[in-house]
């Protein structure tokens, strides 16, 4: 089951992760630019800043930059492989105080190829 399909959680104005039970294949990222799904099996470091306003995901062939606010969340699910998609809020949310302290809110994704020297280093 899709903890992000619970009826409780569709009501929140933002959603910016769904996770499942199941430890995922492909853990997907969606911003206002582009849709990506890398596969979890390259995921080699995850990282998240002490005030959990910034996590990066370190792959074989990508870099992903993750910032927004209470994003323990987000890392925590991407640790577990349970998280099934982390996609930015919409930029016309303007009640962004509506949306609950603890949940995490994703501003920004960035999606960054490595070249082929970078990936030789990995």
């Amino acid at each position: 089951m899709l903890k992000g399909s619970k009826p409780e959680d569709l009501s929140s104005p933002v959603r910016c992760l769904e996770t499942r039970e199941i430890p995922g294949v492909f853990l997907r990222l969606q911003s206002t630019r582009e849709q990506v799904a890398l596969p979890y099996s390259s995921l080699i470091k995850l990282e998240l800043k002490n005030d959990a306003t910034a996590v990066e995901l370190s792959f074989v062939t990508h870099r992903v930059m993750i910032s927004g606010r209470n994003l323990a969340e987000v890392y925590q699910a991407a640790a577990e492989a349970q998280a099934r998609l982390i996609s930015v809020a919409a930029k016309d949310f303007a009640g962004e105080f509506i949306n609950p302290a603890h949940q995490a809110l994703v501003r920004e994704i960035r999606i960054e190829p490595l070249d082929a020297d970078e990936r030789r280093k990995r």
